[in-house]
């Protein structure tokens, strides 16, 4: 019986401009109850749920200004960052181990801004980091 592949239905996934890769990417609670439990449980939080919290939640940008820096619509962006967001509050209530890995990115920097031809995705990056004005 020859085996059929599934494939994805619907749009590819668009890659979403993240700022950087972030240097801790584990975070565990300090005590640990001596139940025992929750030793397993591991939340992954992607890249790109990492970014939608920063740009709204630590650096005050608006929903659509979010998601135009990402490069994505308004309502993709509010999925992730209400999925991210849920992520967050089961790590804190529930005590579990949270890693952060994976997901459809692309870093922000000049030479891939150009693939969307908006360069406004750089704005977080001072000049004097910039590829484009170091040459």
């Amino acid at each position: 019986m020859a085996m059929r592949f599934r494939r994805r239905k619907g749009r590819p996934r668009i890659p979403r401009f993240i700022s950087e890769i972030p240097h801790i990417r584990e975070f565990a609670p300090r005590v640990i109850d001596e139940s025992g439990e929750g030793d397993d449980e591991i939340i992954k939080l992607t890249y790109e749920e990492l970014e939608a919290i920063r740009l709204v939640d630590y650096l005050g940008f608006s929903q659509e200004e979010g998601a135009e820096l990402m490069g994505i619509s308004r309502r993709v962006f509010w999925d992730i960052l209400k999925s991210a967001r849920r992520k967050i509050s089961d790590f804190l209530i529930n005590g579990k181990v949270l890693k952060i890995e994976g997901g459809n990115y692309r870093l922000r920097e000049c030479g891939i801004c150009k693939l969307g031809g908006r360069m406004r995705h750089c704005v977080f990056k001072p000049k004097n980091h910039c590829r484009r004005f170091n040459q």
